[in-house]
């Protein structure tokens, strides 16, 4: 089943391969990407489910294949010679510089505080805000427009770090702090490079990496450089995605199909659409981004040699999560999710 589920896919992206991405061929693209992987998303969290997923995908695959097929027959329409702009060929680095300012800033101030009260739930089912970060001081690498810095607020740490490589994300990260009346003393935010902190070694006692190493060009110097700010027995929160997921070939192969189309114009496809923020964020990130996907064996090796130890498993707690307590518990676990989304809380050693 699965070889013929990956078949499929290879179908549809030899089909997209030989489309023109003339405007209104990269926006059909798109729409079929949106339509694929948001009608996975119930299959994937439904632990009940009668259908091996890999037959239930392959179906979602064929009407995709069957809807571009016949917009592409309709071509006629439109000047071939009028393909968009192609994207450039970046650096990891440069890449997800560009895409995430346009993808951070787009909140609301009552969706950023709900998206705060989320991070405050992790923390509260992890353990994490009884006692543990009261009087703590925090950094949160990569923090995008700020909101995790928050959660750590309230869960009781008295300062917190954010640094991030896009000027637009710091900038509403600090009119958001602004807006909510927290002090700069309380949590600061600035543009910095997560492979160089300006800051003393041993400086912290709570690291924050959530979601955001997976993108970069050399992960492990990033994870020595949290290591390096850490006080001795500081704590290090790291989320991650697992390989080996449908999710992640159905994210993979729309990323395939749309390589060659800019960031502008996809996301401003996206915008268009009637949809709530975190949703086209979702898209927007799962449509562009580039991911190393990894497993925990991997990376808690990893981490080692870069000086943690004493990994404890977390969870996120909600059902797009897909934690490893959930994977376990699914009939098709292993198919849907494969390693899952890892979140790891782990521990400075004194020595590397």
């Amino acid at each position: 089943m699965e070889k013929i589920y990956l078949s499929q896919l290879d179908k549809l992206k030899n089909l997209a391969d030989n489309i023109p991405n003339t405007k209104m061929m990269a926006q059909a693209k798109i729409l079929t990407l949106i339509i694929l992987n948001m009608r996975y998303e119930p299959i994937s969290i439904n632990q009940n489910l009668k259908t091996h997923p890999y037959i239930l995908v392959n179906d979602l695959v064929k009407n995709s294949i069957s809807f571009l097929s016949a917009m592409n027959e309709i071509k006629y329409i439109e000047d071939p010679s009028s393909e968009i702009r192609k994207k450039e060929n970046l650096k990891m680095e440069q890449e997800h510089e560009e895409l995430f300012q346009k993808l951070w800033v787009k909140f609301s101030i009552d969706e950023y505080k709900k998206r705060i009260e989320r991070y405050i739930y992790r923390l509260q089912i992890n353990g994490l805000n009884q006692g543990l970060l009261n009087g703590s001081k925090c950094i949160d690498f990569g923090c995008g427009h700020g909101n995790f810095a928050h959660a750590l607020l309230k869960a009781g740490a008295n300062y917190v770090y954010g640094i991030d490589f896009g000027k637009n994300n710091i900038l509403y990260a600090i009119n958001a702090r602004d807006h909510l009346g927290i002090k700069p003393d309380q949590i600061d935010f600035k543009v910095e490079t997560v492979y160089n902190v300006s800051k003393k070694d041993n400086s912290f006692d709570f690291a924050v990496q959530n979601g955001v190493f997976h993108h970069l060009e050399n992960e492990d110097a990033a994870y020595k450089e949290v290591w390096r700010i850490l006080k001795p027995n500081g704590l290090f929160w790291i989320y991650t995605n697992g390989y080996g997921s449908i999710n992640n070939d159905l994210w993979e192969v729309s990323k395939y199909i749309l390589k060659e189309i800019e960031y502008d114009f996809i996301i401003s496809y996206i915008d268009s659409l009637n949809i709530e923020t975190g949703k086209k964020y979702h898209l927007g990130d799962g449509l562009n981004a580039i991911y190393r996907y990894t497993s925990w064996d991997d990376l808690t090796q990893r981490l080692s040699k870069c000086g943690f130890e004493n990994f404890k498993r977390l969870i996120g707690g909600f059902p797009t999560d897909y934690d490893h307590d959930v994977i376990a518990k699914d009939k098709y676990g292993k198919e849907k999710f494969g390693e899952g989304n890892i979140r790891i809380l782990a521990q400075k050693k004194n020595k590397k």
